[in-house]
């Protein structure tokens, strides 16, 4: 997602300018990572396309407060920094899915949560926001039995899932054949269940709101919706203190989740 919203910050500069707050992009991707020859690989781990449904839900700043609070309450992490938005959004948004589909639910099936990770701030030395190409790699957090209604321990699954996503992660990852394996080894893990995946993507934090082409900042920005089921994607509110998440869902599906009571209590009336 960097290299659009250069584009856009680069655009907006040219038409008010302003040439000296013109991004280049850097190129080095294939340098970094050498490409390498992964005919044969058939990974089946991923963001499927199909018929959905997509809708915005908005979360107000004291939401958001409440599930941080509500989830730093079961100890798991205590010692540790409190959950940030998209990790309390996620797991709460989780479990809504888990009971819009409970009835679906088989004993061979295996639900995993997925985020995308930006890898440029986990590289030695970290990446410039401009550099293009898709530094990117998931995160996989597959509850553990125990985790319990409340989810306390969630947030700190998928904080270690995505914590694996590290300097050394990407050191292998650079190395081509060894990620491979690693990824194979990920897969067989999984067994043959059947896979129900809840895939999170997050544009919090971007820059969205400060593309200026001359006629001052947006009013809003949102999301195109997307062909993929089971996708969640969070951006910042116009105000910068709230979230709103793009759900996409099989229809059946949705019809359950928007109607979910919990979820309705902490979301707010979807203006746009």
């Amino acid at each position: 997602m960097n290299h659009p919203l250069i584009f856009i910050k680069s655009w907006a500069a040219t038409s008010r300018g302003e040439e000296d707050h013109i991004m280049r992009p850097e190129f080095i991707s294939a340098t970094l990572f050498p490409p390498i020859n992964i005919s044969g690989f058939k990974p089946a781990t991923g963001i499927t396309k199909g018929d959905v449904v997509a809708k915005r839900f908005v979360f107000s700043s004291s939401s958001i407060e409440l599930l941080k609070e509500k989830y730093s309450a079961g100890g798991s992490l205590e010692n540790q920094r409190p959950p940030s938005r998209v990790e309390a959004l996620s797991v709460f948004i989780w479990r809504r899915f888990m009971d819009a589909t409970k009835a679906e639910s088989r004993p061979e099936r295996i639900y995993s949560m997925v985020h995308a990770v930006n890898l440029r701030s986990r590289m030695e030395p970290p990446l410039p926001e401009f550099s293009f190409g898709n530094y990117s790699r998931i995160a996989f957090t597959i509850p553990s039995a125990g985790t319990g209604e409340e989810n306390y321990n969630l947030v700190r699954q998928v904080r270690d899932s995505i914590g694996k996503l590290d300097r050394k992660y990407v050191e292998k990852l650079q190395k081509g054949s060894e990620h491979l394996d690693f990824i194979k080894e990920q897969a067989a893990g999984f067994l043959k269940g059947e896979i129900v995946y809840l895939n999170f993507t997050s544009l919090c934090r971007f820059p969205t709101y400060e593309a200026d082409f001359g006629w001052g900042k947006p009013v809003w920005v949102g999301c195109p919706s997307l062909s993929f089921k089971n996708l969640v994607v969070f951006m910042d509110t116009a105000s910068g203190d709230g979230v709103e998440a793009l759900v996409h869902l099989k229809e059946e599906d949705m019809v359950k989740f928007q109607e979910d009571e919990e979820l309705l209590q902490l979301t707010v009336a979807n203006t746009c």
